[in-house]
């Protein structure tokens, strides 16, 4: 007996080893700044990043999409199922118990109640009385049984975690439930900008509707002017060619613009978690105009290193990485033999009423081992492909950060030159309005063909519309940059 108890308590001693191979989070060559100039008195990013362009209807729509989009319900189960995963690994750490009853009454077969022996004594024996009393002899007759037997138990059972299997199978569950808490919060960092990108859509096809009818109407009007000046002879029909063309251009212009603005909203009531016969049937206008948000560009003060321990998807995949560490130590763990500890205690008696007295009471204990001899692969083919997800999560790991820093140098790039191309888009539309106004004058006066005034006007429409896509181009832009840069900051 003192030897199995030295055993158990080597056991245990020895249960702190591990075969997970150490952890250690891969290096990769970072940038020592973000390469741009920050602005005086610049604010850092909030975790509500979206409120900076301060549109009470942006806000709106993104509160709704992180409480109703369907992506994000997905994500919030996988998560979920995570944190059971982690409680069914956790459970392996604990003894296990199980209660058993039964309960049962039988009668046992006269031929069956005596053994073959018997049998033929009891034969014989009644052969020689039937002799004495002057009767033949007669066949045995055994009386048939009729017993009950009651029993209770509770057993339980524990495999002794001595080369770590349990507890790395735990550790692993619970780098998985961080690597879907931090994919859920990557999500909600896609969703709010995904619905701010469809917000500026929509604000720009508005934008846009609103110039063509303006514009259309505007035309319209001048091209019956000039349909009397055609009938009248005082403009060529060449003129009068050029002014219906431009009129059913801008009406092509204007069916472009609306099946943008459709898709727009369609888009953003997806987002945003409407029902389909929302989706299908309303029309969310926004109030505000592209050019009254705020448009400033805007970096945290810090080094690059932080977006390591920022940005979620990040986040992610190192606790996958970690995870897989893990995973590797729990497939090893399989080539060497498993301790199980038993032990019972209960109640067996023939009467239900004296089932739970001292002499019906029952115990027992004791222990197993088992150790894979021949498995044909089987246990070593599972530590490579522990290992081969071991390396696959390495990559994964070293991807997310270069795509990190690849989406940080695109939304830059977008951003300056949005800007760059809004200011000179404001310059040429406000020289082309002008422009527009010199020809119709010059026009007027006799000095240019109506040629001029088209040209002219054609390029003020196309230069506004311009301007109203390079305004959410900018503004998605920057919100690009917030999501980037792991949104709060």
């Amino acid at each position: 007996m003192k030897q199995v108890v030295a055993g158990l308590v080597a056991a245990l001693v020895v249960s702190g080893c591990s075969f997970a191979p150490e952890y250690h989070r891969p290096e990769q060559e970072l940038p020592s700044s973000w390469g741009e100039e920050t602005s005086s008195g610049q604010e850092t990013l909030s975790r509500q990043w979206w409120r900076r362009f301060q549109d009470e209807t942006l806000n709106e729509l993104v509160d709704m999409a992180l409480a109703r989009n369907r992506d994000l319900e997905q994500s919030l189960a996988r998560v979920e199922a995570a944190r059971a995963s982690l409680g069914m690994a956790r459970a392996g750490l604990f003894p296990q118990f199980s209660a058993q009853g039964s309960g049962e009454r039988s009668q046992s077969s006269r031929d069956a109640s005596a053994t073959y022996g018997v049998m033929e004594e009891l034969g014989l024996l009644e052969q020689r009385v039937g002799a004495l009393e002057g009767r033949p002899g007669g066949t045995s007759s055994v009386p048939p049984r009729v017993g009950s037997l009651w029993s209770g138990t509770v057993q339980g059972s524990w495999e002794v975690d001595i080369w770590g299997r349990y507890r790395n199978a735990a550790s692993a569950a619970k780098e998985n439930l961080l690597s879907a808490e931090e994919a859920r919060r990557a999500l909600e960092l896609s969703v709010a900008g995904q619905v701010c990108s469809a917000y500026f859509d929509m604000l720009n096809y508005a934008a846009q509707k609103e110039l063509s009818e303006n514009t259309l109407a505007s035309r319209e009007r001048s091209a019956a002017l000039y349909e009397k000046q055609y009938a009248a002879g005082a403009i060529s029909e060449l003129d009068m060619l050029n002014v219906r063309a431009q009129v059913d251009s801008l009406k092509d212009s204007l069916a472009q613009v609306k099946t943008g603005l459709e898709q727009a909203q369609g888009a953003l009531l997806l987002l945003t978690g409407a029902s389909p016969e929302r989706i299908f049937s309303a029309r969310p206008e926004g109030k505000a105009r592209l050019e009254a948000l705020s448009a400033q560009p805007q970096l945290p003060a810090g080094l690059p290193s932080e977006l390591l321990n920022r940005r979620p998807d990040i986040l992610s995949a190192e606790a996958a990485l970690r995870a897989a560490h893990f995973q590797v130590g729990e497939a090893r763990a399989a080539f060497f033999p498993s301790i199980s500890l038993t032990a019972g205690l209960g109640a067996a008696s023939t009467a239900l009423n004296s089932l739970f007295t001292g002499p019906a009471g029952t115990w027992s204990y004791g222990g197993s081992a088992s150790l894979p001899l021949l498995t044909f692969g089987r246990t070593l083919s599972g530590v490579r492909q522990a290992e081969a997800s071991l390396h696959a999560a390495q990559a994964a790991y070293e991807k997310a950060v270069q795509q990190a820093f690849s989406d940080i140098r695109s939304s830059l790039a977008a951003q300056r030159g949005m800007e760059e191309s809004v200011k000179s888009l404001v310059l040429v539309s406000a020289r082309m309005e002008k422009a527009a106004e010199l020809a119709r004058a010059r026009y007027a006066a006799g000095y240019s063909p109506y040629l001029d005034v088209l040209e002219a006007e054609r390029t003020l429409y196309s230069a506004q519309m311009n301007l109203a896509a390079r305004r959410a181009s900018q503004l998605s832009a920057i919100a690009q940059v917030c999501v980037a840069l792991g949104g709060g900051w």
